[in-house]
């Protein structure tokens, strides 16, 4: 098959069938095609300089839109990171927290047991925080009073002051009122 291609174009330049083409004298039909082409090919060159910047101005506004992103990207990692560092103030509103969450179940339990007939509590002030009861409350005699004091200092974990007593004058039954802390050792 070589053979043959070979030996038909060894016949074509025999023959003459090749195209006539002269650079060096240009004629007049070819001089408006050279002309056409060399106008196409300068267009053809701006149109891609033209892409070629359109491209690049792309670019440059993708890059700094990411450097922008990079930039929010970190800002939002640092406040993440501050959120999740407590200062000092706010360690210490939470311990607040914390120890006001803590129940003074213990110590009204405490109360409870210690609770008899004689004894009226008027007031209960409830402190989370010091861990603290203060009790206001009236007996028939200071004796009632003393006993449930007594009763009370019983109890494990159990700290009791008396802060005040005195005799309710206005009452014409002459209870005696006390006010006491309740506290946990």
């Amino acid at each position: 098959m070589i053979t043959r291609l070979t030996a038909r174009l060894a016949r074509t330049r025999q023959q003459g069938y090749a195209p006539h083409v002269d650079f060096q004298r240009a004629s007049a039909t070819h001089r408006p095609l050279v002309a056409a082409l060399w106008l196409v090919a300068t267009l053809l060159i701006i149109q891609a300089w033209q892409q070629w910047d359109a491209m690049a101005q792309q670019q440059q506004q993708t890059d700094a839109l990411e450097q922008r992103f990079t930039q929010l990207t970190r800002r939002q990692e640092q406040l993440i990171q501050a959120a999740i560092r407590l200062s000092p103030r706010q360690k210490q509103q939470v311990a607040a927290f914390t120890q006001q969450s803590s129940t003074p179940f213990a110590l009204m339990n405490a109360v409870a047991r210690a609770w008899s007939g004689e004894v009226a509590l008027t007031r209960v002030e409830i402190n989370t925080q010091a861990q603290l009861l203060h009790l206001d409350l009236e007996a028939k005699g200071l004796g009632d009073a003393f006993r449930f004091v007594e009763r009370l200092k019983a109890q494990p974990g159990v700290q009791v002051n008396l802060q005040q007593s005195a005799r309710k004058t206005t009452d014409p039954q002459h209870p005696v009122q006390v006010k006491l802390s309740v506290g946990a050792r």
